[in-house]
């Protein structure tokens, strides 16, 4: 089990591994465009190279984080466009990389509710997957429940991945701040139990690629999200105590993306957290002898 984090790319992708190595990070997840922007990639090839030889020397894994504007429950044309062309980019850049693959939110329905555009929505993923016809993985994060968001539950996440003709591509992110907003209560050994089996049966357990490890300011079922910083939220120590102690976390990368302590997203502090309950509930360290998560 790698616990990593959410790191600025900031002066370029290449420096997100001395980053990451300063707070103690074994995994990393970046941006490599504005989060809030539709702009593309500029990725020089300079800076291309320099991420493949500093990912290389840091010997650990790393997750590129699409934009937040994709939504392929859209109605709007030019959206769903640029949607598509957004999403083709970065499984591009992810395999230009060696990045495992892009983790990201599929969007709203906007009330015209899943059923009614999942079918659409697949066959414009299909389209991306397609374009960019590399190794990089496309991964699917599960949603709080709010503003009508697709893949709130396993359920939904496995409808859609099961549209995508169950393509071996195709993977899951879980947010651990999101399934318990969604009323996976997460944190206890029986709803934990419970909502992996609930994983395995929709989705299938080999699907599961990262975790994205938040605390939760809401309480269970709050239906928003709010990360707060490990053990300080609603989930708690013992809930993550719980959750990293399940067999089916003991090979997944976990990924923060927490306030951080001082505001400034995740740190050593959020990273040491992880690191004693991982040493607590005996999960196997990074080298072991557990096999390495996918894109390890």
């Amino acid at each position: 089990m790698r616990i990593g984090a959410h790191v600025s790319s900031a002066g370029g992708p290449q420096k997100v591994f001395a980053k990451a190595e300063a707070i103690g990070a074994e995994a990393v997840q970046l941006f490599i465009s504005a989060p809030q922007q539709w702009r593309a990639p500029t990725v020089t090839e300079g800076q291309a190279d320099a991420f493949r030889e500093a990912h290389a020397a840091a010997g650990i894994p790393a997750f590129l984080h699409g934009v937040y504007l994709i939504n392929f429950g859209s109605q709007d044309e030019a959206l769903l466009e640029r949607s598509v062309t957004t999403l083709t980019d970065y499984l591009d850049w992810a395999g230009k990389l060696g990045a495992a693959g892009t983790i990201f939110h599929v969007g709203s329905h906007l009330g015209a509710g899943f059923d009614a555009v999942a079918p659409r929505a697949c066959a414009l993923m299909r389209r991306a997957l397609d374009a960019a016809p590399n190794e990089s993985l496309l991964i699917l994060e599960n949603n709080a429940g709010q503003g009508n968001c697709m893949g709130r539950t396993f359920a939904e996440l496995g409808a859609l991945i099961h549209r995508l003709d169950d393509d071996p591509r195709v993977a899951v992110c879980i947010d651990t701040c999101h399934a318990f907003a969604m009323g996976y209560d997460i944190g206890t050994r029986e709803g934990c139990e419970i909502a992996m089996e609930e994983f395995d049966r929709e989705i299938g357990l080999d699907r599961l690629v990262a975790v994205h490890a938040n605390d939760s300011r809401m309480p269970l079922g709050g239906v928003r999200d709010r990360h707060e910083n490990i053990g300080d939220g609603k989930i708690g120590l013992d809930g993550f105590r719980c959750l990293m102690s399940h067999r089916a976390f003991a090979d997944v990368p976990f990924l923060l993306e927490v306030p951080g302590i001082d505001g400034k997203g995740p740190d050593a502090e959020n990273v040491e957290r992880l690191k004693r309950l991982r040493t607590e509930v005996g999960a196997p360290l990074p080298g072991g002898l557990a096999s390495p998560a996918r894109g390890s």
